[in-house]
């Protein structure tokens, strides 16, 4: 796969996360949903803040820094064509480099950065979030398929037992906004 694609990595030059607005990170997921279904881009889900976010407000936590994505590494390909075709650019700040295991795109003015999580998926709707050694446990339905869910009239996938898996990131309050990103140590299976 080395030389397919032509990009340049992008180096940020702060260490400190861009916050935006819920209006911007919206926009951003909105526009990413689209590009991921048009270009038939299978399993990936909301993650991390931007699942607690959706889940809790219905939106973006506003504030934060960045769409979080969990995606099937063997997508990796596919999505990086798909997101360069449609001028997104990739960095390589923060210690990503050019990295298998995460993909990070450059904010801009009208969106905000997107973390895709590569990860792989066992037989059992497991998915390793290789960046983050995180294991996103038993995904799927009986029928093997993520959950679907409308929002903003448009298709995006969490994983099943979500609430759960809110609960073993964020703590038991995960539903009343706090200033952290929920208890230390953090869980390695969620």
């Amino acid at each position: 796969m080395a030389g397919m694609f032509k990009f340049k990595f992008m180096s940020l030059k702060s260490d400190k996360k861009p916050k935006n607005s819920k209006k911007k990170l919206n926009s951003t997921l909105l526009f990413l949903i689209n590009i991921l279904n048009s270009n038939n881009i299978k399993n990936w889900f909301i993650g991390y803040g931007t699942l607690l976010g959706i889940v809790r407000e219905n939106s973006c936590i506003d504030g934060d820094d960045d769409i979080d994505i969990i995606c099937d590494k063997k997508n990796r390909s596919v999505l990086l064509k798909s997101m360069l075709k449609n001028g997104f650019k990739f960095t390589y700040g923060y210690g990503i480099g050019n990295s298998k295991k995460i993909l990070k795109t450059v904010p801009t003015d009208t969106y905000a950065s997107i973390d895709f999580y590569m990860a792989s998926i066992d037989k059992r709707g497991n998915f390793k979030d290789e960046w983050e050694n995180v294991i996103w446990s038993e995904c799927y339905n009986e029928n093997n398929e993520l959950k679907k869910y409308i929002w903003n009239e448009n298709i995006i996938y969490f994983p099943f037992n979500y609430k759960t898996k809110l609960i073993n990131r964020y703590g038991k309050k995960w539903r009343i906004p706090q200033n952290n990103k929920g208890p230390s140590p953090r869980k390695k299976i969620l």
